[in-house]
């Protein structure tokens, strides 16, 4: 198996596979399509390392949008769940269709968040199948029910973290600020140039962006309701899982400020 594919590629296949753990009915079948999607993604090293070649400057910062395939059936809606909140923490912006294929996410962002989205969420999605596909749905809840809530209770739990590791990751970049601003001669250490302002102001460029390019959009119905249970399984699981396995999040966005 070549490991020069392009990242697309890999994501696709890595997707194929927790499409099957998810569509098997038999527990140990699931886990083996899950762990071959885990090593997969190991293999060909999606993580951060994926990013360091795009170069700095205009085009790393120019707004771009990509597709992101969540299929059809039973899990779409707690996927989107997912890479929404996945999104949200990077500051980007998603709008969803149906397509041929099944149901489309299109994510809008500046160029490395958008590659960070796309790697983040893959591996936040082999992590939650393996850990659905290891747990005993409770008496009375179907396999399809229980994973489908289990995704969800996982997905919010993620959301809850990555935005408190970015807002804590953010706070220690401004904090040292000053000092790094000083040391360097610089008489800029004021709060103009705070990274907390400077994702704000990326985040306004995105909006904006979205909004000349789509106008108004609509927001779509809330998803049909899951059981207490397996939303707590899930949020559980998402207290273990790895935010940095596909693309670190406190370490290279408080650079921006820099």
């Amino acid at each position: 198996m070549s490991t020069t594919e392009a990242p697309d590629t890999v994501l696709r296949r890595i997707r194929g596979l927790l499409d099957q753990a998810e569509r098997t009915p038999f527990p140990a079948e699931a886990e083996a399509f899950a762990a071959k999607a885990a090593e997969l993604m190991a293999r060909h090293r999606i993580d951060e390392a994926a990013l360091v070649r795009r170069p700095d400057g205009p085009e790393a910062t120019r707004v771009v949008e990509i597709d992101v395939e969540l299929g059809r059936g039973q899990y779409v809606r707690a996927r989107l769940a997912l890479l929404g909140e996945v999104a949200d923490a990077l500051d980007c912006r998603i709008l969803t269709r149906v397509g041929i294929e099944g149901r489309i996410a299109h994510v809008i962002g500046q160029a490395a968040d958008v590659d960070r989205v796309a790697l983040l969420y893959t591996s936040l999605l082999v992590q939650a199948t393996r850990a659905g596909a290891a747990e005993q749905p409770p008496r009375g809840h179907g396999g399809v029910e229980f994973r489908r809530g289990f995704l969800f209770g996982f997905a919010e739990r993620v959301g809850q973290r990555l935005q408190a590791e970015m807002a804590a990751a953010v706070a220690r970049a401004d904090a040292a600020r000053p000092a790094a601003d000083s040391d360097a001669g610089s008489a800029s250490d004021g709060p103009a140039g705070s990274v907390a302002l400077v994702l704000a102001d990326r985040r306004r460029h995105v909006d904006d962006w979205v909004r000349d390019r789509y106008g108004r959009v609509s927001t779509l119905a809330p998803a049909s309701r899951v059981t207490r249970s397996s939303l707590d399984r899930g949020r559980v699981a998402g207290d273990r899982a790895d935010l940095h396995g596909g693309a670190g999040v406190a370490g290279p966005r408080p650079a921006i400020g820099r």
